[in-house]
């Protein structure tokens, strides 16, 4: 991948900020676009002599006119998708959602097809099983427009051959992940290493994908020529809130962290088989190994300044 150009889209985010890592590592030329020029996240994931390489182009994914002239201009000749609004943003502001999640999922599809690009990937959701008839998983905003992206994808290909790969994330954990409904495991993971009780709003079975194990997933789905429009779950370890929460008072044994209330609404389980069979080898952490690792960079980020208690919402 040496030689290629790779538009990463949601640039700010938590899941880019990885994406972007890993690309830089491997040597690849990173256009990063976010509608700002906020980089706390990626500040996160690399040091500043990796950020320095990303070309970073601020702008607003609805406006497909601007993103297909940058991406021209910079060569681009694959796209990982990610921007996004998330669950309790869209359900705030339904219009704006729309904007982003299905506008700006189409204006990424025209780009690939104006410029000929066969390596695009996007991220759906997890979210998008509580949009089938009779689910007994939530129903959300979110979901309706990742399942809509999904099937404007398989038009793209059957009309006009853009190829893609669509990735459905589990609900991911890590260093950068700070916001939507998702996110308290992360966040009990901070409280712990500043040291401030906080509760999980949940409990139960839990799907837990640690932020570099997607951002390989990503990255490998670019790594060559893509045809059709296969969709796939991405789930990480089926495990439980308890069990997360035992991992870190393991490591942090002063930790106050619980949880409480009802289940995680989506499920907990789904294989991550296909996904491997199409992509072949991509990095995976154990549930162990992740919080290890989660836990350590967090306490190195407190120690430099960066994490504090006012980090835990």
């Amino acid at each position: 991948m040496a030689r290629d150009v790779v538009l990463v889209t949601g640039a700010g985010g938590c899941i880019a900020a990885w994406v972007m890592k890993d690309l830089v590592e491997a040597g690849v030329t990173v256009v990063g676009f976010d509608l700002s020029d906020d980089r706390r996240r990626p500040r996160l994931a690399m040091d500043e002599a990796a950020l320095s390489q990303i070309i970073w182009e601020t702008g607003d994914i609805a406006d497909g006119e601007h993103l297909r002239r940058l991406a021209e201009r910079h060569g681009v000749n694959a796209i990982i998708h990610l921007a996004a609004l998330q669950v309790p943003f869209c359900k705030a502001n339904p219009a704006a959602g729309v904007k982003v999640n299905v506008l700006g999922t189409v204006n990424v599809l025209e780009t690939a097809r104006a410029l000929g690009i066969k390596r695009l990937a996007y991220a759906s959701s997890i979210a998008i099983q509580g949009m089938t008839p009779d689910s007994p998983w939530l129903a959300t905003l979110y979901g309706a427009h990742k399942a809509c992206g999904e099937a404007m994808a398989q038009v793209y290909w059957q009309d006009w051959q853009v190829p893609s790969v669509g990735i459905r994330p589990g609900v991911v954990y890590g260093p950068a992940r700070d916001q939507g409904m998702s996110a308290a495991p992360t966040v009990a993971m901070v409280a712990a290493v500043v040291g401030k009780p906080y509760t999980v709003p949940y409990t139960g079975p839990f799907p837990f994908l640690y932020v570099r194990e997607v951002a390989s997933a990503f990255v490998k789905a670019v790594s060559e020529d893509r045809v059709g429009a296969p969709v796939f779950d991405l789930n990480g370890v089926a495990s439980t809130i308890e069990s997360v929460l035992t991992l870190v008072r393991e490591h942090v044994p002063q930790a106050e962290v619980s949880g409480h209330g009802a289940s995680f609404p989506f499920p907990a389980d789904l294989s991550d088989a296909p996904i491997r069979e199409f992509l072949g080898d991509y990095r995976r952490w154990s549930l162990a190994e992740g919080v290890a690792e989660t836990l350590t960079r967090f306490a190195a980020l407190t120690r430099d300044g960066r994490l504090g208690a006012a980090d835990v919402a």
